[in-house]
């Protein structure tokens, strides 16, 4: 099978299975879910064995070429999160599955998870800056959807992400617009080579919309504060789709416009950098002030998106193709093992949260003693998130280190360091809570876990061996995510 077939089928086949299950009825919808998200997988899988064989590809729809056609592309970038796209899916809807209230009390998880699935591909194999649009709209719509299913408390968060996300679209477009009136095209290819043609060209504009609204949708400090409440609010199985792949989609097509359309900027750069610096730092102060797990988590997610976003200034100016290189594919790596672990953790804040009947510290303490495999799997996903070694987190924050110190930038070392110290910090607190054998200032009712399914205990520790499985051999993983880079950081 081509890339002519395999780059549609990521799209197309869960959008398809998205429509079967609102047909579906009772228990078959779960069903549908889960076969759908299996089928789902394979095309994403395939793709990026594809890119990691035979490198980029590229197809036009029903051979149209742009303007006048729809191009469909796969790179490092699109094939590594394609399969985080596919593991963070499998993952949750196995999850999902074995949490019967899921399809019992909440049909619409398996349609809408499998729109958002359908949306996620579309962004990260767009060629095309409106369809990518529209991608990132389907993005929105399903997980302010997913959010919901969380009853009354969560439809006011949900009406704020919906609210945000809605602004955050509308600042994009304005720069798509810009960059349609310069460029007369929409392909992202062919815009970066015109911009790239003409010196004169001012895209600063451009840019600085769409750092705004794709920084909005991202949850960058300080356009975050809707992540933290909706996050928290959303059932156990949504929270890993949001943190672990949702808040990447924005980011991914930011990446795309400062290295293939418009180029890097080095006023815009300096606003990324203080952003990104206040995220790492405010994000992981606000995660260690927080008493509800699930809390602590998304607050964390705040805190990581500022890693990535560190992207933009640490390559600013970089000459050297392979330092470069190692710089991207270090922010990268802390994507992917961000997506993993993040969603490790959610998973298993929401196995606590339903065997303890509340996410709150003071309920769930001593938990480790019968949710062995939840406590193991917060340890492992906590190491990797706060960077430590053997982990895919400490494999990208050591490409990012080593690139740092080797062109001077000492301002990200320390600004790493101290994120690590407050991570660190704040991934303690619950893991030091659920293994303390007892609670001297508060009595505790012990948690069932005979009331557990097994999926419940052991998917999140599947995730969490996982990323640091990864991170033992993370080298080709880090080849993979830059291929197809353009060589000279500009379009």
């Amino acid at each position: 099978m081509t890339a002519d077939l395999l780059l549609p089928a990521t799209v197309l086949v869960p959008l398809t299975l998205a429509c079967l299950s609102v047909l579906a009825r009772g228990h078959a919808v779960a069903v549908v879910g889960l076969v759908g998200t299996a089928l789902s997988a394979l095309p994403a899988v395939a793709v990026a064995v594809l890119v990691a064989v035979d490198g980029p590809v590229r197809h036009e729809l029903a051979g149209w070429s742009p303007p006048l056609g729809i191009a469909l592309r796969a790179d490092g970038l699109s094939a590594v999160l394609l399969a985080l796209t596919a593991v963070v899916g499998t993952a949750t809807a196995v999850y999902a599955a074995a949490r019967t209230t899921t399809y019992d009390d909440h049909r619409g998880f398996w349609p809408l998870a499998l729109l958002l699935w359908a949306g996620m591909a579309a962004v990260l194999v767009g060629a095309d800056l409106f369809n990518t649009y529209v991608a990132l709209e389907v993005v929105t719509l399903a997980a302010v959807g997913l959010v919901a299913l969380g009853g009354r408390a969560s439809w006011g968060p949900a009406l704020r992400y919906l609210l945000v996300a809605v602004l955050g679209s509308m600042f994009y477009l304005l720069a798509v617009a810009a960059i349609y009136g310069m460029t007369g095209t929409l392909d992202m290819a062919q815009a970066g080579a015109v911009i790239a043609a003409d010196p004169t060209a001012d895209t600063r504009w451009p840019m600085g919309l769409a750092v705004v609204g794709l920084g909005l949708k991202s949850a960058l400090l300080p356009l975050h504060a809707w992540l933290p409440p909706a996050h928290a609010s959303a059932p156990a199985a949504v929270s890993p789709l949001l943190s672990g792949l949702v808040v990447k989609a924005g980011f991914v097509v930011l990446v795309r416009l400062w290295f293939e359309v418009l180029g890097p900027d080095p006023a815009v750069a300096v606003l990324l950098a203080c952003a990104a610096a206040a995220a790492v730092l405010v994000g992981g102060v606000l995660a260690l002030v927080q008493s509800s797990l699930k809390r602590i988590v998304a607050y964390s997610t705040v805190a990581q998106i500022g890693y990535l976003f560190l992207l933009f200034p640490v390559t600013l100016g970089v000459e050297d193709p392979d330092l470069r290189a190692s710089l991207v594919s270090g922010v990268l790596l802390l994507l992917l093992a961000h997506g993993l672990a993040k969603a490790s953790l959610f998973l298993a804040a929401g196995s606590l949260q339903l065997a303890a009947g509340s996410d709150q510290l003071a309920e769930i303490v001593g938990a480790a003693r019968q949710l062995r495999s939840t406590t193991a799997a917060m340890m492992l996903a906590s190491i990797s998130l706060a960077g430590l070694p053997i982990s895919l987190g400490f494999s990208g924050k050591w490409l990012l280190l080593t690139g740092a110190v080797q062109t001077g930038q000492w301002w990200v070392v320390v600004l790493v360091v101290a994120g690590t110290l407050l991570s660190a910090a704040y991934l303690l607190r619950p893991l030091a809570t659920v293994l303390l054998a007892s609670d001297t200032t508060h009595e505790v009712e012990p948690v069932d876990l005979h009331a557990l399914p097994p999926g419940l205990r052991h998917v999140p520790l599947v995730l969490a061996l996982l990323v640091v499985l990864l991170g033992l051999n993370a080298e080709w993983l880090a080849t993979l995510s830059v291929t197809g880079l353009p060589a000279g950081g500009a379009p």
